[in-house]
Parts: C-alpha cells; structure tokens; sequence
C-alpha cells in the first residue's frame, strides 16, 4: 500500500504500477514506481518500450475518480473524448480522430478490451470499466500488431486477471454531490491447485449537471474470469462481461444563432447559462424564436425527453502455450451491443437511433521469448462486424429516415521483427497486410417542408411566414415509405395530403392540406459493395546509451479503411493514410529519483476522413463523411517525474503541438452560411444546387492546443499506525478548435482545472479513506460544440465542481 503512495499523481501518468510490482519498484529506485506492459505484444518495463505510451494502474484510476473511458482525456494531455449525444463518442489523439453520429465510420482511434479489438468506439466505451488492471495509451499509427489499423494511435483497456491460489477481495464505495454513488467489487477465488475465479461488478449513478436532467450517469456491470494452468507451458482464460448505460445522456445547450445576411452571418447569443439544457421551459422558448432552413417556419417545444437504453456484452478467451520457439497466443471473441436511444444535441427535435452491433474477431500469434539474437512477433487476424440500424433525424422541417445493414470483413498478416545487434544496440522492422472488405444495404428518406410555395421557390423567406404550416416531422416516428403509392397511403391516413393526390417517382413533391406548403420527399437506396487494402510498416532502432537510459527512433504508417454512406449525392469515401516520425529517449537519473523521458514526432497527413453537417443536393441537412485535406502535426512531450524522499513525489507532464491544416476544402450546398472561412462558388451540383467551396486551409486541427500540461504534488506524512496522503493535480490546456465549421462558438478558450485529495490510509488493514474535489475552478469549458447548418450554435460542456468520499477496502 505504502508503494501506492509514492506514485505519480493522477493528472500526469507517465509511470504507475500494480501493487505488487509498485512495492518492488519502490525498493529498489526510492520512491518511482514501474509498470510492465504489453502495447508490443510482449511483457516489458514501460521504460523499455521504445514506442510512445502512457500507462495507468487500475488503483490509480480508482483514486483519480476516472469511473468511465470518457475521463481518460483528463489524464493524458495528448487525447481528447467527448459523448456526442446517444450512444456516440469522439476521440481526437494529437489532432487526429473522428466525430460522426453514425457508426458505419471506423474509428481513428483503435480501441482493444482486454486484448480484443472494438470495432465501434461506443461498445469499447460502454464496456466493463472497473477492477482494472491498467490502461494503456500508445500516441500514433498503429498499423503492424493491432486488430485493424489506426492513423491516430490505440487505448487499451486490461482487466485484472484471476490470481491462482489467492483468495482476496476488494471494494470501492463513493458519493459525491449531484447525488453520485460509485460502487464498485470484485472477489478473487482459488479453484484447485491450478485454477481461478474472478468476479467483478459495478454500479454508477449521479443527477444530471444540467438543469433539464441530462449529462447525467447511470450505468451498472458485472465481468467473470475463469483461468486454468493444467501445465507449466499452458494456461486457458475464459471471460465474459455485460454493461447496462442508462439514464438520459449527454445534454447541450443553445449559445445562439447564426444569422445569415449580405456579408455572411451574424451570431446572436442566446442569453442562456451554459447548464440550462435544452428541455426547459427557458430552452424551449428561445427555440420558438428560431427559424428553420428550408421551410422558414419556426421551431417548436422539443417533443421527446432524451434517454438512452444499451446493452453491452461479450465473451472472450486467452490460450497462451511457451514452446521452445516462442509463446503461442489465441484470442477468439465475440461480442454485441444492442439498444436505442433519443437526443436533441445538435439542435434536432429530436434524434432516435436504434441500432444492433455484433462481431467475431479471431487473433493468433506467436511470440519469440528469448530476448536475444533475433527476437519476432507474426501472426494473423480476422475480423467479421455486422450493424443494424434504423435511425432517424427530425430536425423540424427536415426529416431524414435511414435503414441500413453494413458488414465488415478484414483480415491481416503481421509480423515484427527485433534483431539484436549487441546487447544495447536493436533493429526493429514490421509489416502488416491488411483487407477491408464491406458491404452496405440501405436506404435514407428525406422529408423538407417548405412554408409558401413550390421548391425551390422559396430558397429566401417570403415577406410574411405562413401560419399554421405543418411538417410531417412534427410526428416523432415515420415509417420506411419506399415506393409513391405507400408514401400517398401513409399521409392520407394521417391527414396530411387530399385522397387521390399524385406523385412523381423520385424526388416526390406533396401539397399539404391546408395549401399553405409543400412536402419534398426523396428516396435514395445505397446497396454497395467495395474492398481497400493496404501494406502498412514500421522501422525503427534502439540503443540504451546507458543502463537506465534508453534512445529510440522510429519511422511508422498507418491506414483507416474508407466505407460507404447514406448521404444522397455522396453514398462513398476513400481510406486516409499517415506517415509519423518518432525521435524518443526515457532515463533515469540520481538512483532512481528522476525519471526524464522526452520524444518529438512529425506526422504527415492525407486524404483525412472528416465527419461533419452539410446540406446534400436536397437541401437535407446531412452528417457526412468526405476525404478532405492534407495535415501535418508535430511537436514533442516532456515528462519529469522526482521523488527526492520515499513520502515525496512531484510530475510535470508537457505537450507542445503544432497540427495545422494544409488543405482543407469543404463542399456544401448553398445557402449554407455559417462556415467562418472564405468561399466560392463552384457550379453546381447533379440536382442542380450550387455549390459552396469553403477553403479552410491553414486552420488548426480539431482538439489540438498548442500548449498541454499537468502538474502533480503527492506527499504522505505518517501518523501512528496511518499514513496521511495529500495530492493536488493541476491541468492547462491552451486555446482549441472544437468543430470544423471554425465559428467563434467552437473555440475552447485556455482553462485550469485542478484536483484536490487528502486520504487517511491503513499501512497494515488495506483501507483508506479519501476526500476529494475536482475541477476546485468550476470551470464548465466547451466540450462539445456544434453548429447546426440551420444556424443554432449548441454547445456539450464539460462537468462542474464535484466533491465527495470514498472508502476503498482490500481483504
């Protein structure tokens, strides 16, 4: 327990352990703990890991208050996620990443839980994240030894695995205000001389930091390990795991609106505080004061409460056999998530996605275990996803309804290989193949309404706005209308059209009854079918200058797949490549005392897969995927770790980055306004709408702060049989971009947010009992901003001041 208190505090993790190698470490270099890890498919030290990693103990995450995946960002300067709303989540690492809310897009960010790739970063997020043995953040590509490959870098969740012939258990019980409760155990069982059990659960709750409820927490699981040794060489682990999320979800709040005019836009701050929300009586009346493109009629009262109702679930297992060429390791699993949920975040009505992802995935490798001469890892991959999706968008006067099936099938070959030159000096090259193939069977109807006339006659609002105009979208639900005859049946039925009215095949165009508007309906199958593959590699060398210090460098690319669509006009995108530079050196320095590592990257960037809110060639406002622009990033981290004395530890964790966008062009269709960059006008498109050329180049990537830095203080003091542990972490981010429309509402100004503990703890009863407050500035900084084409600027924010206690208890 003593090993734990001399650790690196929560906000800089550059080095933690487990508690039993905490306690060695500690002996042996006063005070710096070690971790070993397995980011290369091998056990080592982190401080001989010549990648770029960062590493955080489950205990650590358990004192730092880190409940959920989302709150990584909080410690690791070079990553950023946001919950977008629903079952969706954006993560960006050194300015790289993905922001959709729709999950046919392959993560930037490859996500592995418990050794098993997550093909949607939503289901690696809602897994079980609790009893943890560590987690893993490698910076970069990663395309040779990871599930499929990645072009911004790879977070790896490990649970703690069953110990044979330990009988141990464990609990964490918390409660804070916003009424949270965090409840967490697990219990260790010996079965026999050479097997184990090991069963965890959890259980989150906390009040909503917004007025109408939302940005609220609810969620509960439970994992089971079996693990069985019947020989010295041969060791079988099976899991299973299930996570429930509930509760209403991320909630945003309006900041304003956008006015068009003559020279662009305008904005008009909505007077709102940022924890108003969007379903209170205050929200709702500013949203009756709003217009909405194309129809020029105003919003109304949100008509659905949010919610959100997943299922999280799978079944894994570990075979490892050592023969005398190298350790075997097969990993089969599967997995499922399964469930629906509704949102207003980005200005809609509401958003209902209802959705069922299940894959199968299969790993095997064989992993050399000597250490010297020519030391390898080769293996092969598959990789089978299936989703299931119905979702629609009722943004008032548009409505758009998509259906789709994709599947994914992709397998790899990869192989690494270390030739030891001398015993300080190493050569390591790799390569891997992989093959995408995918398949999409879908299907999106739009729904405009159009207040005073014919489309599209009324592209500028008419003098006066037609009263009592009504949308089909006022209804929260539409079923999938394929053909004219079931469209006419449906609206007749629903009194919105006059029995016998007719219409042409694609797109329909559909008076309403009360002759005050029209209905433009458009029906747009994607039934594609595509293969990508590419041969991705790495090269690299390492040389320990000395015993403690280590020098890397390394050349690596990466590769994410492109895919297909529901976009009308745009069913298709292309894969993004990266090529990163790596220069890197760890040290430690006075007998262990100071720990100095240091690395400088430069990555070049093309054909970049960004998700954003255009209008397609209907007018539909649509969240699409397009390969647009070049980028480069660059910069390095620093990270200083001193513990002069065995109860003394302080860290200084820096990022500087420099990612700008070389080439960056976006394309909408008119009269979308509120891009705050140049454009011109550049024909038209197939139906006619002109184009808009928006060159945003020279910007600044998306979540890339220039300057990044945690500091850390920790210092116990013992008291009789106790120890008093008081730790204070402070976070700096600079000024950051939070959406690539680059409207004033998208920048995240430069913030501190800064924690505080102190903890009275049992040296020989393995209980503590901890104090805390995060965030002690309250600063509720822009998470999340959106910029919806229909002008509102709504913005997802970070959470408030929170205290609490927590008893934390080993037996």
């Amino acid at each position: 327990m003593r090993a734990l208190l001399l650790a690196s505090t929560a906000l800089s993790i550059a080095i933690t352990a487990t508690p039993a190698l905490a306690q060695d470490a500690a002996e042996d270099t006063g005070g710096i703990e070690d971790i070993v890890v397995t980011a290369q498919r091998k056990e080592e030290s982190l401080q001989d890991a010549a990648i770029a990693i960062d590493a955080v103990t489950g205990d650590r995450l358990v004192e730092s208050g880190i409940t959920t995946a989302n709150d990584l960002n909080k410690i690791i300067p070079a990553l950023t996620i946001n919950n977008g709303g629903g079952s969706n989540s954006s993560l960006y690492m050194r300015g790289i990443g993905n922001r959709t809310t729709s999950s046919y897009a392959d993560p930037a960010i490859a996500i592995s839980y418990d050794g098993v790739f997550m093909g949607r970063s939503a289901a690696a997020f809602g897994a079980a994240f609790f009893d943890l043995e560590r987690v893993e953040v490698l910076k970069g590509p990663q395309g040779i030894l990871y599930g499929r490959n990645a072009t911004g870098g790879a977070i790896n969740i490990l649970p703690a695995k069953p110990e044979i012939g330990e009988r141990t258990g464990q609990f964490v019980l918390g409660y804070g205000n916003f009424n949270a409760v965090d409840v967490q155990g697990a219990v260790n069982l010996p079965i026999g001389n050479n097997s184990a059990f090991r069963l965890a659960a959890n259980r989150i709750s906390r009040d909503g930091f917004n007025r109408d409820g939302t940005s609220d927490a609810d969620s509960y699981g439970a994992r089971a390990q079996f693990l069985t040794e019947p020989t010295d060489a041969l060791s079988i682990r099976i899991a299973a795991d299930y996570t429930h999320v509930g509760g209403l979800g991320a909630g945003s709040t309006y900041e304003g609106n956008y006015q068009p005019g003559p020279a662009g836009y305008t904005f008009i701050p909505s007077g709102l505080d940022n924890n108003e929300g969007m379903y209170t009586a205050a929200a709702n009346a500013y949203r009756r004061t709003l217009l909405g493109a194309p129809g020029f009629g105003f919003f109304t009262n949100l008509q659905d409460r949010p919610y959100q109702d997943y299922a999280y679930y799978g079944i894994n297992a570990e075979l490892n056999y050592d023969s005398s060429i190298g350790t075997f390791t097969l990993i089969p699993a599967w997995r499922k998530t399964k469930g629906s949920s509704k949102w207003a975040v980005p200005s809609f009505n509401s958003g209902f996605i209802d959705e069922t992802d299940t894959q199968f995935s299969l790993e095997a490798r064989l992993a050399s275990n000597n250490g010297t001469g020519l030391d390898y890892v080769v293996g092969g991959y598959y990789f089978d996803e299936k989703i299931e999706a119905d979702n629609t968008y009722n943004q008032e006067f548009v409505l758009p309804l998509q259906e789709y099936v994709q599947t994914t099938r992709s397998y790899a070959l990869f192989g690494q290989l270390t030739y030891n030159i001398s015993e300080d000096f190493r050569l390591v090259g790799g390569a891997r193949y992989t093959n995408d193939k995918k398949d999409m069977d879908g299907i999106i109807n739009n729904f405009i309404t159009f207040c005073g006339g014919l489309p599209p006659a009324n592209i500028t609002p008419p003098a006066s706005f037609a009263a009592g105009c009504a949308a089909p979208s006022a209804l929260p639900r539409y079923p999938t209308l394929d053909t004219p005859a079931e469209t006419i049946s449906w609206l007749v039925a629903n009194g919105w059209i006059a029995p016998g009215t007719t219409l042409q095949a694609n797109p329909q165009v559909i008076p309403l009854l009360n002759g005050r508007g029209t209905i433009l309906k458009t029906h747009n199958p994607v039934v594609a079918s595509g293969t990508s593959d590419r041969i991705t590699y790495k090269l690299g060398v390492e040389f320990d200058v000395a015993e403690d210090s280590l020098l890397y460098a390394s050349f690596e690319t990466g590769y994410r797949a492109g895919g297909f669509q529901l976009a009308e006009g745009d069913p298709t995108y292309n894969p993004e490549f990266i090529d990163a530079f790596t220069l890197g050196s760890k040290n430690r320095f006075m007998d262990g005392k100071v720990q100095l590592n240091v690395e400088a990257f430069y990555w070049k960037y093309r054909d970049q897969q960004v998700t954003y809110f255009s209008l397609d060639t209907s007018g539909v406002l649509i969240n699409s995927t397009r390969n647009i622009g070049k980028a480069t990033n660059k910069g390095f981290d620093i990270d200083l770790i001193v513990a002069p004395t065995r109860g003394t530890t302080l860290n200084a964790k820096v990022q500087y980055l420099d990612a700008k966008y070389k080439d960056l062009h976006f394309f909408t269709a008119a009269p979308r306004d509120n891009i705050g960059c140049p454009f011109t006008l550049t024909g038209q498109f197939a139906g006619g709408a002109p184009v808009k050329d928006f060159n945003c180049s020279g910007n600044t990537a998306l979540y890339s702060p220039k300057w990044a830095f945690n500091l850390g203080a920790e210092q116990s003091i013992p008291v009789g049989a106790f120890e008093l542990v008081g730790a204070v972490n402070t976070a700096w981010r600079g000024e950051q971009n939070g959406g690539f429309e680059y409207l004033q509402t998208q920048v995240i100004p430069s913030y501190w947010s800064t924690n505080l503990s102190l903890a009275l703890r049992s040296v020989d009863d393995g209980w503590s009992l901890t104090g805390y407050v995060q965030n002690i500035e309250n600063n509720r900084h822009r998470a999340s901003p959106i910029a919806a084409p229909t002008g509102q600027a709504v913005t997802i924010f970070t959470a408030p001041r929170q205290y609490g206690l927590r008893l934390q208890a080993s037996f």
